[in-house]
Parts: structure tokens; C-alpha cells; sequence
């Protein structure tokens, strides 16, 4: 029976952390400063008319817009009593491109042609606050569901230079998604972290789909300071017609991240 008893309580320290180990599941508040190794996806098509479709194409490729969006980041939770959290975190996405067409687009109300010089702006803005309810929650694990808002912000725009050859459109919406949010620790210093939220609309002539999904692991190297790496996914599909401006927009940014994470 001792050697039993032992041999339990081994594996409860092999397998989880005690109750007095600091971990994301006893955290009641934490700063996350992350950079994030971005790679960026575009495609688009902005429609001059609702009856007269615009040329789609690829932002990198055709107007030269980096596929890079390696930046800092922050992001704070706040827990509120023993089972309630909240999340805010933001993603800024500003790409330039300065380049000599190779091919006719009709981007909007303005026809480019092969061989103009033209000069584009596409900035990408999401700002989130996400609130989730632990329904289950233990001494080694944490699993929790609830509502994020997404506001998010884009802008485009292109133009040759001196002419009167000039295309912009810009956009704000606010997303409302169901949220996951999960924890597994794997042993008293290091923990497995996920959550995802995603919706798809389809109204009329409106369809949107979003996807923000994220991965990390964490390493708690002191009671308030754990460090990590983790992956982060975020997809924006919309696609509108007959609508005034109409067109798509089609825009992954994903990639990994390292980062440190101070909470008490």
C-alpha cells in the first residue's frame, strides 16, 4: 500500500502541477510580448460596377506587396474570479509596393495597364477582445468556451503617379465568433495552450468567413515569467455582390512566434 501510494503520488507530479504551482490556469493576469514571424496571402478584386467584375489577382505578385509581416506584438488576459477570462490582442498588417505592371488589371474604377508604374497600399487592422467561461477546469488542465468581437479595418489602394489613374477602398466590420480556449499541463514548468474562433456568413449577396486559431507551448522559468513558442493562423475571407463597392478579399496571415509572458 505505501509503495502505492508512492508510486501515485510520482505520477500526479510527472503528470500535472501541484495546487500551489503558478501555471495559465492559476494566472489572474498576464502580458504576453510576442514577435510573430508573419507570412501574408492576398488576393483580391475590386469591382468597378455591380455589373462589370474587376480583374482578380494576387497583391504579392502582381503589385510587388511584401508576404512578410514580421512585427512585435502584446497581449493581455485578465481573469476575472476563478473561471471567467478575457483577452485582448491586436494584429496590424501595412504593406506598401512600387512596381512596373505586367499585365491589365482592372482594380476598381481604374484600368492599369502592362508597363505602368504603379504604386499600391494595402494595411490590414483586427483589434479583439475575447470572453470565455471555464467549464471545465482542474488542477492540470483548463478547457473554457465563450464570445470573441473582432473589429476589423482595411484599406486599399493604388495609383500611377501624376495621372489620374487612382483606385481606393476601405472597410470596417465588427465580427462577433464563438470561442474555444483550452490549457494541458504536461508537467509542473511546461503547458500546452489552444483556442480558435471562427465564423462563415452567408447573406444574400454576402459571404465572410473568418478564422483566428492559435498553438503555443510554455515554459514557466519562474513563477511570474514563462517564455514559449507558438503558431498563429488568421484567415479573412469576403466576397460581396451587388453591392456598392463590391468585389473579394482574400487575405491569410499566419506563422510562428516566440515569445515571454509575465503574469501573477
Amino acid at each position: 500500500m505505501i509503495l502505492l501510494a508512492g508510486a501515485q503520488a510520482h505520477a500526479q507530479e510527472f503528470i500535472g502541477a501541484s495546487p500551489g504551482d503558478a501555471s495559465p490556469i492559476t494566472d489572474h493576469m498576464a502580458f504576453s510580448a510576442i514577435y510573430y514571424f508573419g507570412k501574408v496571402k492576398t488576393q483580391a478584386q475590386f469591382d468597378p460596377s455591380q455589373t462589370v467584375p474587376g480583374t482578380r489577382f494576387n497583391a504579392e505578385r502582381e503589385f510587388g506587396l511584401t508576404d512578410r509581416a514580421n512585427q512585435f506584438r502584446a497581449e493581455v488576459m485578465f481573469r476575472l474570479e476563478d473561471r471567467n477570462r478575457l483577452r485582448v490582442s491586436f494584429l496590424d498588417v501595412r504593406r506598401g509596393g512600387d512596381v512596373i505592371l505586367n499585365q491589365n488589371i482592372q482594380y476598381g474604377a481604374a484600368n492599369f495597364v502592362a508597363g505602368d508604374p504603379v504604386k499600391s497600399e494595402l494595411d490590414y487592422r483586427q483589434f479583439d477582445v475575447t470572453y470565455t467561461y471555464s467549464f471545465l477546469k482542474g488542477t492540470w488542465y483548463e478547457l473554457g468556451a465563450g464570445l470573441g468581437v473582432q473589429f476589423l479595418e482595411a484599406e486599399a489602394s493604388a495609383d500611377v503617379p501624376g495621372t489620374s489613374k487612382i483606385s481606393t477602398f476601405s472597410g470596417a466590420v465588427p465580427f462577433a465568433t464563438p470561442a474555444v480556449d483550452g490549457t494541458v499541463l504536461l508537467d509542473r514548468h511546461w503547458s500546452f495552450n489552444a483556442r480558435a474562433e471562427w465564423l462563415r456568413i452567408d447573406v444574400k449577396s454576402t459571404s465572410a468567413l473568418l478564422d483566428d486559431l492559435h498553438a503555443d507551448v510554455q515554459y514557466r522559468w519562474r513563477r511570474a515569467l514563462a517564455m514559449g513558442v507558438g503558431y498563429q493562423w488568421n484567415l479573412i475571407l469576403l466576397d460581396l455582390a451587388n453591392t456598392n463597392p463590391s468585389g473579394q478579399v482574400h487575405l491569410r496571415v499566419n506563422g510562428p512566434e516566440v515569445f515571454l509572458r509575465a503574469s501573477f
